[in-house]
Formats: C-alpha cells, sequence, structure tokens
C-alpha cells in the first residue's frame, strides 16, 4: 500500500501541466565571471527568475538564511521547494518540519550515500513518505552522485524494496556513471525503466557521458535531445493517471565550478543562465512530445 504522495498537486481543477522552477544553487556567482561585489543579490536573481518564467525556488534552507530566503521569494511571488541529504529519521523529521513551517510545496531528498544499507536507505524513504504526507506533502528521492542512488542498479533495488518510492530524476548522474552517450545499443531507457516509470520531479542538466555538466548551444545537437527523450519518457510515465492539478516539476540546476567546466584560470566558459533557459525550452519539447505520443 503506498505510503506516500506520488505527485505534486496544487489544488487546482487545471489539467496536468508543466512547473517550470529554477534552483537556488544554479544561481551563485551569477552573472558568468563577475567581480564579488557585482553578482547578482538574492533579490535579482529572483526578479529574472520570475520575469523568465519560472514559477518556484528549489532551496537548501538552514535556520540562518530560511527568513531572508522566504521573504524574498514571496516578494517575487515564487513558491518554495526544499532539497536535503538525510542520513537519519531526525534529518527527514527537521526538513519537513521546516517545509510546513516556510509552506514550501514539497520535498526531495538525496538519501544517504553509496555505502549505506539498502534497507536502511528503504527505511529512510518509508519514514518521509510517511512523515511527509501527514501534512500533504509529497516526498521525492533524488537520483544523484555520492549518494545512495547514485547508479541505476542500485536505484532499481531501492524501487523493488520501495516500489511506492517517488524519483526527483538527475539522469545527468546516471548519464555519466554508466559513460552513455546516448547510442540506441546501450539501451538506456530500458536500463533506466525503474527509475523513469517513478519520476515525478526532473532536474535538468545534461552531461555527454564523460562530464556531468556540458553547454548544449541551443538544444539541438545529440547530448540534448538524448536528454530529451529520457525526460519525455518520464514524462509519458508521470501522464498516465495524472488527475486535475496535478503538476510536473522540471527543474534547470546548472551549478556553479567546480560541476561547471572552466578555463586554465578558472573562469566559466558557458553562461549558465542562459542555458538554464536552453533547458526549459527543452523540458516544454518533451512535454509536447509527451503529450502528442
Amino acid at each position: 500500500m503506498s505510503t506516500g504522495l506520488a505527485r505534486y498537486n496544487d489544488g487546482s481543477q487545471n489539467p496536468p501541466r508543466l512547473r517550470l522552477h529554477h534552483a537556488l544553487w544554479g544561481l551563485s556567482l551569477l552573472p558568468m565571471n563577475a567581480p564579488k561585489e557585482a553578482r547578482w543579490t538574492l533579490d535579482q536573481k529572483f526578479a529574472r527568475v520570475k520575469a523568465a518564467g519560472f514559477e518556484a525556488v528549489e532551496c537548501w534552507l538552514d535556520d540562518n538564511n530560511e527568513t531572508e530566503t522566504k521573504a524574498a521569494l514571496d516578494r517575487h511571488g515564487l513558491r518554495l521547494v526544499l532539497g536535503h541529504r538525510p542520513f537519519t529519521t531526525a534529518d527527514i523529521d527537521r526538513t519537513i518540519d521546516r517545509a510546513v513551517r516556510l509552506e514550501a510545496d514539497f520535498v526531495f531528498a538525496q538519501p544517504a550515500d553509496a555505502f549505506t544499507p539498502l534497507e536502511t536507505v528503504a527505511e529512510l524513504v518509508r519514514h518521509g513518505q510517511k512523515a511527509a504526507a501527514v501534512h500533504n506533502l509529497p516526498f521525492f528521492v533524488e537520483t544523484h552522485r555520492n549518494n545512495f542512488t547514485e547508479t541505476i542498479p542500485q536505484s532499481a533495488a531501492l524501487a523493488e524494496a520501495v516500489p511506492e518510492v517517488r524519483f526527483t530524476g538527475d539522469l545527468s548522474h546516471f548519464v555519466v556513471v554508466g559513460e552513455f552517450y546516448g547510442w540506441t545499443d546501450e539501451r538506456a531507457v530500458e536500463r533506466m525503466a525503474p527509475v523513469l516509470s517513478r519520476v515525478s520531479h526532473l532536474h535538468g542538466r545534461i552531461s555527454n557521458g564523460e562530464a556531468v555538466q556540458v553547454d548544449v548551444a541551443d538544444g539541438s545537437g545529440q547530448s540534448a535531445q538524448f536528454f530529451v527523450s529520457l525526460w519525455k519518457t518520464a514524462m509519458c510515465h508521470w501522464l498516465n493517471g495524472a488527475k486535475p492539478g496535478d503538476v510536473f516539476p522540471f527543474t534547470p540546476e546548472l551549478g556553479p565550478p567546480r560541476y561547471a567546466i572552466t578555463l586554465p584560470d578558472g573562469s566559466e566558459f558557458s553562461d549558465r543562465w542562459e542555458q538554464s533557459l536552453v533547458m526549459a525550452r527543452l523540458a516544454e519539447q518533451a512535454w509536447r512530445e509527451a503529450h502528442a505520443d
């Protein structure tokens, strides 16, 4: 029997829809290569996010920054989503308490690490789902390196242990760990099926199979379109059974150095803000294609 919420629902009677988020971490050190005194303030970041059509910002908050961040989100009419990395049920409970207090829409977790036993992680997930459901909060599990979910086999094992688990799919990690290039004989969609069939939230970062985060120019190239096909597959699964008010969140999440590739002097050569807008357009492409199938 399911113990968690499978989708985020905004309480409306609107048809199921795609909702674009941004990531506070991805707005770090912007604009590109600007001196410290010229970097965007929190309000400047959120003003740009709002003007570009994003509806929420994903944040990792603590007691020191939650008040300032929530106030800035409210000033710009943006919703909050909370991420965290739990090793214990107490870690989860603290984040859920924060989510309730700050009226976050849902919570996602990067669970433990790859060396934590499966059953320990499964118990964390079950606890998170139950604790969040009490407050009508979805609780999703992110696929991510240096977490239990860093590989497809471990994520599939978690899905077998907790069939009702719902994932925040950051597929760039699977692609770089598995060195997928997007070739047909790699059978990427088939191998990722236990995860793709349970995705309720996507993070938008594209890997070329060798680096976890690459610039994809306008998104028309092979690596970008490979990811569109993966995202579309996840969206197709999600749309099966989606009800009025259900929302599929997609979040461009392009990290600063060392995630971002740099020149020898440490400067960035890929404009992460502009690339985040490309990620959003590619998500919209995947959504259209999912609806067309």
